[in-house]
């Protein structure tokens, strides 16, 4: 007798519309397979399109995982697989319930069209388990960083200095805003980039509570202290290394500031923000001319504003360079323009935002690469700014035309990177495209 479940698994995952199985079945005394015929209902006749060979093993049979040979081919319930009808490691597999041959037959009902190998219901069921576990223990770890986390506010006010308080402070909404109750909540947070792993976006957590626990009790540390001093173990200082980059992009976006600000002092790396134009804050002020550069410490400390009613926003140097180095034109057009330098930095997102909110801005200019990366950092420059407010917004298409609206230009590029893909030094017009621009 077959399993009722395993007769669902098949109904459910192998089946087409209209078929059934036959499980008038006799069994063969000598082998352990049987033949398990698939019909087909039409409106004349039943008709036999397919047979599938499995095995009846013993639920009751004790536990065993599948070898890694198995494991490798990362069978689904939808995955179709060659695999050699006469190998003894397949027979095996087939003989266990791992995996169950698949035949189609031609209308004939006799001449074979196809035939391949497909995840048995044993196999589905262990991997399914394997997830359960891994969901479980994955519940187990948020539950007790959520229990760290609750006392991390009233413990840390006290010990934070005026320098770091409010980035710490951030990082801690943050953390107790998240809802990350348990492992569902954790793979559909927003908080994270969507290419992140479950695994990755966990130990982007205790990443988080490290940093927060060593800048709640130290003025300044370093990199390696952040692993040794919460995981306290050897190795420990190692923990992060992997991820180091991606996760210090990450915790400056939660803090909304540099980490150097917040006590990382061993990295040695500033953030640069190349723009031509006037730029003014409490510290400094810049004027048309040159390419000049703000730090990513010097945006964090200061509140800029611009007396230019025109706002460029580019990806590349280059478009910056031309541009300035067009005598008067920034001048005279009233614009400022600043190069994102590709992917939108922590930084740079404030430092554009503070200057849509603090200047009287008349538009927007966005213009980037012609590629797929080039959309998203258009995206990213446009969602920076209407997070703020929303001025009067402009996009420059290769074929250097003008889209007001978003939506607009995303079904636009999309079109077109069908076709091609265009870097912008290869499209950057000269004063009388951008004059046009300005003015349509």
């Amino acid at each position: 007798m077959i399993d009722p479940l395993l007769i669902a698994y098949i109904n459910k995952n192998m089946l087409k519309k209209l078929e059934y199985l036959d499980l008038k079945i006799s069994p063969t005394l000598d082998s352990p397979f049987i033949d398990v015929n698939i019909m087909k209902k039409t409106e004349r006749t039943y008709r036999v399109v397919g047979m599938l060979t499995l095995t009846t093993y013993d639920p009751d049979s004790p536990e065993e995982d599948p070898d890694n040979e198995l494991k490798k081919i990362n069978f689904t319930t939808k995955k179709k697989v060659q695999l050699d009808d006469h190998d003894a490691i397949t027979l095996g597999w087939l003989e266990k319930g791992w995996i169950i041959k698949e035949i189609r037959f031609k209308k004939d009902e006799k001449t074979v069209d196809s035939m391949h190998y497909r995840q048995g219901y044993r196999l589905y069921k262990y991997e399914e388990d394997q997830i359960q576990k891994k969901k479980f223990i994955i519940d187990q770890q948020i539950q007790n960083w959520n229990e760290s986390a609750a006392s991390l506010d009233h413990k840390l006010d006290q010990q934070l200095t005026n320098n770091h308080k409010k980035g710490v402070q951030t990082l801690i909404k943050m953390i107790n805003a998240g809802y990350i109750q348990g492992y569902e909540e954790l793979v559909n947070s927003p908080l994270f980039p969507l290419n992140w792993s479950i695994e990755k976006r966990l130990k982007f957590l205790h990443f988080v509570m490290a940093f927060v626990q060593l800048a709640g009790n130290k003025t300044n540390f370093d990199w390696k202290e952040i692993g040794a001093s919460y995981y306290q173990a050897i190795g420990g200082s190692k923990e992060f290394d992997l991820y180091k980059e991606e996760f210090i992009a990450q915790l400056e976006d939660w803090a909304q500031c540099p980490a150097d600000t917040l006590g990382l002092t061993s990295l040695g790396k500033i953030t640069p923000l190349y723009f031509s134009g006037h730029i003014a804050g409490r510290f400094s002020t810049y004027q048309f001319g040159p390419v000049h550069a703000l730090t990513d410490l010097a945006i964090a400390e200061d509140e800029y504003y611009t007396n230019t009613s025109i706002l460029w926003l580019v990806e590349n140097r280059s478009i910056l360079t031309r541009m300035a180095a067009e005598k008067n034109f920034l001048k005279e057009a009233n614009s400022l323009i600043l190069c994102a330098d590709g992917h939108l930095r922590t930084s740079h997102r404030k430092c554009i935002q503070q200057l849509v909110k603090n200047s009287s801005l008349s538009q927007v200019i966005i213009w980037s690469d012609y590629d797929p990366d080039g959309l998203i950092i258009a995206r990213e420059l446009y969602e920076a700014v209407t997070q703020v407010r929303s001025p009067h917004i402009k996009w420059i298409t290769p074929q250097l035309d003008v889209i007001t609206n978003w939506q607009q230009y995303e079904e636009h590029m999309v079109a077109f990177l069908k076709q091609q893909m265009v870097e912008q030094e290869q499209v950057l017009g000269g004063v009388s495209e951008w004059k046009k621009w300005i003015a349509h």
